[in-house]
């Protein structure tokens, strides 16, 4: 079951209140299905119960679904179903919802077959670090290089492949994020440490090459335990999220992994 979401932002019409929703769509045999009650509250349609009373049995169903982190029962509605709903709005927007659902949401559902992400393609993540993990100097270690493991080998034990790019279009690079957040960890509660690191240049798939930071080894257990007990468990989840929500499926399993013994 793969997941994706989309933010709808629109004014209202009244001028003070501006609409901004999070629409949680799951494929289910390849086709589209939207969570009932993110409908129905951009809608305005404050009895979800009786709306969905309305729509015919193929229309609607009930499932288990992850979201934030919890595996919950949710009513979920079919395209048609949508499109049902959306008649019977009073909201001023209701018809420009219609034409983004149309326009930028199915499209996007539907490019390959794929939830907007071609799972086939070699992922950055791997390339640059097939490029880099040489570049840096004895006694140091970048992040792209303990993440292959930490993060991107935990994940394939578990079932998922980062994949290249996000349901966006972006490149997928959680070094990047890593990287910032550790060293403003470092700050925060290592200040003595911030200097202990030097630049190399990483490489990118392009041939650009960037000034990226190695730290010294000294480090390292701190960087260990900054990813296993603080990157992965608070920010994997707002990452991946925003990227490819099929890791959301994955993550439950990382985290338990974890704690097993070794």
């Amino acid at each position: 079951m793969n997941y994706l979401i989309f933010k709808y932002d629109e004014m209202d019409g009244s001028s003070i209140s501006n609409v901004s929703t999070d629409i949680l769509t799951v494929e289910i045999d390849g086709e589209p299905w939207f969570v009932a009650s993110d409908v129905c509250n951009l809608l305005g349609l404050t009895n979800p119960t009786e709306s969905l009373s309305s729509l015919d049995e193929d229309e609607k169903l009930t499932s288990v679904i992850l979201r934030a982190g919890q595996n919950r029962r949710v009513n979920l509605i079919s395209e048609s179903g949508l499109y049902s709903l959306v008649f019977k709005s009073r909201k001023p927007f209701a018809k420009k919802f219609c034409k983004w659902i149309t326009k930028v949401v199915i499209p996007s559902i539907r490019k390959n077959g794929r939830y907007g992400i071609d799972r086939d393609e070699v992922p950055n993540f791997v390339i640059r670090y097939n490029d880099n993990w040489d570049r840096v100097d004895k006694g140091y270690f970048s992040v792209i290089n303990e993440l292959f493991v930490r993060l991107y080998g935990r994940f394939h034990h578990v079932g998922y492949e980062i994949p290249n790019k996000a349901f966006d279009g972006r490149e997928i690079r959680p070094d990047v994020s890593v990287g910032k957040c550790f060293s403003a960890y470092l700050k925060l509660y290592h200040p003595e440490l911030t200097g202990k690191h030097k630049p190399y240049k990483h490489k990118f798939p392009s041939g650009i090459e960037l000034d990226a930071r190695q730290y010294e080894n000294s480090l390292l257990p701190i960087f260990i335990q900054y990813v296993d007990e603080e990157w992965i468990p608070n920010q994997a989840e707002r990452y991946f999220k925003a990227r490819d929500t099929k890791a959301l499926d994955y993550l439950p399993k990382l985290l338990e992994s974890r704690k097993k013994p070794a």
